[in-house]
Formats: structure tokens, sequence, C-alpha cells
């Protein structure tokens, strides 16, 4: 790896805080999904986002199969669905599933995007696939995210900002 082990690169983008999403898909039994933290807005107009899915992602080879899939930002009380999704599988969903034109998404969500696959582009050990949002929604009052940082998951309070402390459009406008 060009001088650095694989070991030293997971160590030091643990240091990287970051949102937990799930993605999901119809698959041929009910919905599916995988847990993914690397999710990226990457237009406005129009309006596209991606995410990173190992190569050996059974959710992503739906996806490419589907064409279609969503994604769902996790609030803080929704780490058990984040766990399920990666491979912690629970006995019992403690999640509701819903359905907007044959595509599966989860209640109470922070945020929720209906997106078609638009390209996939090879990324070493992943594929890296781009989305075109067709549908976004969300409840009018974002609660805690969920987040991922040190290997584990991490929850802030979630407070008001000052308005003059906001950073809503700063990556889009710079």
């Amino acid at each position: 790896m060009n001088g650095c082990t694989a070991q030293d690169f997971r160590t030091l983008f643990r240091r990287l805080t970051t949102g937990v999403t799930l993605i999901a898909v119809a698959g041929e039994a009910g919905p599916i999904g995988m847990t993914v933290n690397s999710l990226t807005p990457v237009s406005l107009d129009p309006p596209l986002l991606l995410f990173c899915a190992s190569l050996t992602s059974a959710t992503a080879k739906r996806i490419a199969a589907v064409g279609a899939f969503s994604v769902n930002v996790l609030s803080a009380d929704q780490q058990d669905v984040s766990m399920h999704h990666a491979g912690r599988p629970l006995p019992e969903p403690t999640w509701r599933w819903r359905e907007s034109e044959c595509i599966p998404w989860i209640e109470g969500a922070n945020a929720t995007f209906r997106c078609r696959l638009l390209a996939e582009h090879p990324g070493g050990d992943h594929r890296i696939l781009v989305g075109g949002i067709d549908e976004m929604f969300g409840p009018a009052t974002a609660t805690t995210p969920l987040l991922y940082h040190g290997g584990k998951y991490a929850r802030l309070p979630y407070n008001e900002i000052d308005p003059y402390e906001r950073i809503d459009e700063f990556w889009w406008t710079g």
C-alpha cells in the first residue's frame, strides 16, 4: 500500500467522525440493506450523492440489478438498525420498513433519499456508487445523529446553533 499498511490506513481514518447511514434496496424476499459511513453529497443541480460498497456486498449487487435504492441517515436511537445491517443481525428487528415506488426505507431516520443508480466506478476493493436523488424527506426537526468515530458509535447532544455559526451552505459555496 505505498508505504502504509491496511492497519495504519484504518487507524488513521477512524479519527474521522462520520454520520451513519443505511442503504436499502428491495430484495427478492423483502428489503435488504447495508450500513455505510461513506456517504458524500456530490451535486446540487442535479442532486447527486455517492457512497462506497465492498466488492463482495450483496446489497450493492442487488442495487446494480434493481437500479434504485434509498439512503437513510440514522439517528442516535437507531444504532440497532446500523448493527443489524453491519453484520450483527438481531433476531427481531425493532424498526419499521416503509416503501415508496418499490424502494424500501425506514421510519425515524433523520433524512431519507430515494435514488436511482446513475453510475458505478471501481475503487480498489470497493465500488463507488453514484445516485440521482428523485425524492428526499425527513422530520421537520432533526434528532441527534448517529455517528461513528474511533471504530465505535458515538453520539453528540443536538443543540440549537447560533445562526452566525451555521455552516449549512459551507461546502456548497467553497
